[in-house]
């Protein structure tokens, strides 16, 4: 393996260790909210299981298939879930902190992922 594949691999590795301990934190954090009084106090609950797992399976399936086309994917994934956020973090006042800390998440995961497929392929003749 060259050096900069060698490079790419370890910033992959990082950056999916990073999406799983977010999707860990995600788990953690529903079960916490959840159990401590049995209320889901600001709605999140189901929000942070739901992306828990999510997380978890992309971060799986990353590590797995490490390929560019997934990364690719990865990326898309992570920009709508951040434009989704946006109409949340508008319109509903009590998870717009929620909304506005998971478009900020998925941006930086989106750029990550972005980062490490980089501007393309080369093109032949060039």
């Amino acid at each position: 393996m060259t050096r900069r594949r060698e490079r790419r691999s370890n910033r992959a590795t990082a950056v999916e260790a990073a999406r799983a301990a977010l999707g860990v934190a995600h788990l953690v954090r529903a079960a916490r909210t959840s159990g401590s009084t049995g209320r889901d106090e600001d709605g999140t609950v189901w929000f942070h299981r739901v992306l828990g797992v999510r997380q978890l399976a992309q971060a799986g399936l990353l590590a797995r298939n490490g390929s560019p086309t997934a990364h690719t994917l990865a990326t898309l994934v992570d920009a709508t879930h951040a434009v989704s956020m946006v109409p949340l973090a508008v319109v509903d006042r009590r998870r717009r902190r929620f909304a506005v800390g998971q478009l900020l998440v998925a941006v930086g995961l989106a750029v990550a992922e972005a980062l490490l497929v980089g501007p393309g392929g080369r093109r032949r003749g060039r």
